[in-house]
């Protein structure tokens, strides 16, 4: 245990050193709350300009849409993170690049969809993830494909292609391409969760655990959910084989319920979630839509994260733990730019940020 300690000290004295420095940046709860107050655009640049965001907010052009603001502060996000692999080396430089490996089935679920919706490339393009490793290129040529199982095989293996084998991109509208983007995220999560699973050992491994396997947690139960809202068949070839703390008993249980309701009620007792997903059938019943699921599972693991800062400092976890809050960070704050330009009100835009109680 002693020598686990002192090489986990000699490997990561330094990028928990950095951590440390820019966890003093992130904006407090009260903070967010605050922003979602404001009426233009241009006020909240003004309050975020001396921020962690400033470098790339300042160089927005005046009259900027709420998309290139969004896009703005999620290039601020990815320089971070590029910081930090660039001061890294060894097996938390690996851990970083697996976690940014992420973005890439972010970026292909992206490309499904605007495809399914006869968007341009333009289009698709401004609203690509910079954490992404798939170069512009790449992306380029996926985006003048038009079979679903070409694009999908190229980036993904043949677990994915299988998962999406069933679907085609003429049929894909309203939930489907929702069903067809969850499919293929999930995925990009697995591949984490698999890598800490599977390739780490002791403190590093039990700290990332409870984020990265409940995130794959929850991506199963998205896809559930949305197959019962359109009565897709063989629910299972779609789900990701892995899975943390909902056993085979509970995704059989859900796979049978009758409707979203019914599987709500069911995953809202379970043992863990429960506290989760509390109050999940009335929100489902208020909105008609599962946009809910995402800002739990970001609360979520923003709990857990600030749990692991108060733990051993000097593990992988305390790293994912820093990403995680910082990407929620950023996603509120794209939310509540959105929100704005949207011109809904202050109660509306704070339903979909995730901040913990």
């Amino acid at each position: 245990m002693g020598t686990e300690i002192l090489s986990h000290i000699v490997r990561d004295n330094y990028i928990i050193a950095k951590i440390r420095g820019e966890k003093g940046k992130l904006l407090e709860r009260q903070q967010i709350h605050s922003l979602a107050e404001f009426r233009t655009q241009s006020e909240i640049l003004g309050v975020l300009a001396d921020g962690p965001y400033g470098k790339e907010l300042s160089e927005l052009r005046d009259g900027s849409t709420p998309l290139e603001t969004e896009r703005a502060v999620r290039l601020g996000f990815a320089r971070g993170v590029k910081i930090l692999i660039s001061s890294s080396q060894g097996s938390a430089r690996n851990f970083l690049l697996e976690f940014s490996r992420r973005f890439d089935a972010y970026d292909l679920a992206a490309i499904v969809v605007f495809k399914a919706q006869g968007k341009s490339w333009e289009e698709f393009v401004s609203t690509r993830q910079p954490l992404a490793l798939l170069k512009e290129a790449e992306l380029h040529r996926l985006y003048s494909m038009d079979d679903l199982r070409t694009i999908v095989g190229i980036v993904g293996d043949r677990a994915l292609v299988s998962r999406v084998k069933s679907f085609s991109m003429e049929d894909l509208a309203g939930e489907r391409a929702s069903l067809i983007r969850d499919i293929i995220s999930g995925w990009g999560e697995e591949r984490f969760y698999n890598y800490v699973n599977r390739k780490l050992r002791g403190f590093d491994r039990e700290s990332c655990l409870p984020i990265a396997g409940g995130t794959i947690d929850l991506a199963n139960l998205a896809i559930i959910l949305r197959s019962k809202l359109i009565g897709t068949p063989n629910v299972r070839d779609h789900l990701i084989p892995s899975s943390w703390k909902l056993d085979d008993r509970t995704i059989d249980q859900l796979l049978v319920a009758q409707d979203v309701t019914q599987a709500l009620d069911l995953v809202s007792s379970h043992p863990y979630y429960h506290s989760i997903l509390s109050g999940a059938r009335q929100k489902y019943e208020e909105t008609k839509s599962l946009s809910f699921l995402e800002v739990a599972l970001r609360k979520h693991a923003t709990h857990i994260s600030k749990r692991i800062f108060l733990g051993f400092p000097y593990t992988l976890g305390v790293v994912l733990a820093f990403l995680v809050v910082k990407e929620n960070e950023a996603r509120n704050l794209a939310a509540i730019v959105a929100g704005v330009g949207a011109g809904m009100k202050p109660d509306q835009i704070r339903s979909l940020v995730a901040i913990p109680e």
